[in-house]
């Protein structure tokens, strides 16, 4: 039975939380993911390009499609259903949701087609690292609220920390424009804004390291 003593907005809140061992192993996938910036690094820039808009065009496109066959939404969750939150399995009302792991190839796609190359890797190693911190440690640490979100001080404290420990392992990114990009991508992850955080995260990080590069 819901908690009663809660607050219905409250109550949709929690609703919309993936239990924390579901949590746990949906951000566990975001190590693996490192492999994105690392090939960024690795492979030449069109090659990057290439590569993530192939990948982008099968996840968008299986996503899409699985809203209008039955038989392919069923067995993408029994394979990723444990990774999804209850909204990426129907959508509200029956509207097209595209899942995190689409938005974040997107991102990463979008970086590489936009950004030096040095910049895309940095922006996505920082939301792969610093999103998994700030979830994790939000959901079991968390106590002071931003405003009525559900993110806390406590996982942007985590995001900021973590992600700024990733820097020293990108080339050619100044430690300190690379520390203002993770502020600038924490508070992108805590507060409300347009678009998916996993494509508003990354590409404000991004936005913030080409701009004190340019100007400095």
């Amino acid at each position: 039975m819901p908690d009663r003593s809660k607050s219905p907005s409250l109550q949709n809140r929690d609703n919309n939380h993936l239990p924390y061992k579901h949590e746990l192993l949906r951000k566990a996938v975001h190590i693996p993911a490192l492999i994105i910036p690392a090939g960024m690094l690795i492979l030449e820039r069109n090659q990057s390009i290439l590569a993530l808009g192939v990948i982008c065009i099968i996840a968008v496109g299986l996503d899409l499609l699985r809203f209008r066959l039955k038989f392919l939404n069923l067995w993408l969750q029994k394979i990723f259903g444990l990774l999804m939150r209850p909204e990426e399995k129907s959508g509200p009302e029956g509207k097209v949701v595209l899942n995190g792991a689409s938005w974040a190839l997107v991102s990463a796609f979008l970086l590489i087609l936009i950004f030096p190359v040095h910049v895309a890797a940095a922006s996505f190693s920082i939301f792969l690292v610093g999103d998994a911190a700030a979830a994790l440690a939000g959901r079991r640490f968390g106590r002071i609220k931003w405003g009525r979100g559900s993110k806390t001080l406590e996982g942007s404290l985590a995001f900021l920390v973590s992600a700024i420990i990733v820097l020293p392992m990108i080339p050619d990114v100044k430690f300190w424009i690379g520390v203002a990009a993770c502020l600038g991508a924490s508070l992108a992850e805590a507060l409300p804004g347009p678009f998916n955080d996993n494509l508003r995260v990354p590409l404000s990080a991004a936005g913030i390291m080409v701009f004190l590069e340019y100007i400095l």
